[in-house]
């Protein structure tokens, strides 16, 4: 008696051979995705780093890092980088050091158009501060302290020519382009005069304009402080920045 003959097996062996191909060649493709975006997202990174230190504004001088966020592969399909984070621990502005941490979003894959939401907060160590005095005629050092700063200078008084040292706050002007130092508590540093005094006229309550504008590039501004006698935190802001070398380049005034 002849059995009919059996193909199920060979048609399960086709479909089991067929599932290991596909699975292999997914994962092979998973692979090469992967490689592709941790190269791409080397390339990327240093492209906008590179991008920025190119359009730092003059006097401005460093080496800069990037950071894209999320997976980068259909960002740059897209056209547009959803947020880019820019640090810098060695960026010198007009010989002064400092250090940066800069947060963009919708940055332009192509460098055209503006950034949107800039967000960063620049640091100056103590011994960075006390160049800033150069900026104005009214001091001629300045100190960080907890909340505040010292200044010390000298001035006129009753035909004695007296130095002084005063403790200043310092508070952010309403359009965010520079900072307003007001002397508070003043005392005399040369005491051989014998001179005792509460105020110095021209010096005591009035408020000093520092503009920092002439540092940023034109759409930024300051929105805080926070002061300590070991450094200074700054907080910048801008709703649009352009990318271009220009927009970068070209800085505010006050």
């Amino acid at each position: 008696m002849s059995s009919a003959p059996t193909t199920g097996r060979p048609r399960k062996r086709r479909g089991r051979r067929f599932a290991i191909v596909l699975v292999v060649v997914l994962l092979v493709v998973a692979a090469l995705v992967v490689v592709a975006e941790f190269v791409l997202r080397g390339v990327v990174d240093r492209t906008v780093a590179e991008q920025v230190e190119q359009s730092l504004p003059e006097g401005t001088t460093g080496q800069v890092d990037a950071h894209v966020d999320g997976v980068v592969i259909p960002q740059l399909v897209r056209g547009t980088l959803d947020r880019v984070d820019i640090t810098s621990d060695r960026l010198t502005v007009d010989g002064i050091p400092l250090a940066a941490d800069v947060t963009a979003h919708d940055v332009p894959v192509d460098g055209a158009g503006d950034v949107r939401d800039v967000d960063g907060t620049v640091r100056l160590a103590a011994g960075a501060v006390k160049d800033l005095s150069k900026y104005s005629p009214l001091f001629e050092r300045v100190r960080l302290i907890d909340g505040g700063v010292e200044l010390r200078g000298s001035a006129s008084v009753l035909g004695f020519r007296i130095g002084y040292a005063a403790d200043g706050s310092v508070a952010v002007q309403r359009d965010g382009r520079g900072v307003t130092i007001t002397p508070e508590t003043v005392r005399i540093t040369n005491s051989s005069l014998g001179l005792k005094v509460d105020d110095i006229p021209g010096v005591s309550d009035v408020p000093v304009p520092v503009c920092t504008a002439q540092f940023l590039p034109e759409q930024l501004r300051i929105r805080s402080l926070d002061l300590t006698k070991s450094a200074a935190a700054v907080r910048i802001t801008a709703d649009r920045l352009p990318l271009d070398e220009a927009g970068l380049r070209t800085t505010g005034r006050c």
